[in-house]
């Protein structure tokens, strides 16, 4: 007894090719470059450059900073991380800044609710 019709094995390939055919294209999504960091799989990303359970994060994030730089990225199942090394440069973001970088997504319930 076969698990997937081959039917259903074509249309879900032809749904998952359309799908990596489109992130490859769209590329980040806002137009702007993201800072360097490291070339990732189409749909997993950077999942192979994350710590290893056994390594301690600190450790693995400097050697990150001594290939790509104080400032990096890594995108993980499409959500993309930057990686901010040098401390000046995090402190001027989150104190001169924080009008820009401090947003919150809306709150619906507080928002729509009560207004």
């Amino acid at each position: 007894m076969a698990i997937l019709s081959p039917t259903a094995l074509t249309v879900s390939v032809c749904f998952l090719a359309l799908y990596v055919i489109i992130r490859l294209l769209r590329g980040n999504g806002n137009g702007r470059p993201l800072p360097p960091g490291p070339k990732g799989l189409p749909v997993l990303g950077n999942i192979n450059d994350l710590p290893k359970p056994n390594e301690p994060e600190w450790q693995h994030w400097l050697q990150h900073k001594d290939l790509y730089g104080p400032i990096s990225s890594v995108t993980v199942l499409g959500q993309t991380m930057v990686i901010i090394s040098d401390p000046e440069v995090a402190f001027e973001i989150m104190r001169d800044r924080s009008a820009i970088n401090s947003s919150r997504p809306g709150q619906i319930f507080s928002g729509e609710m009560y207004t």
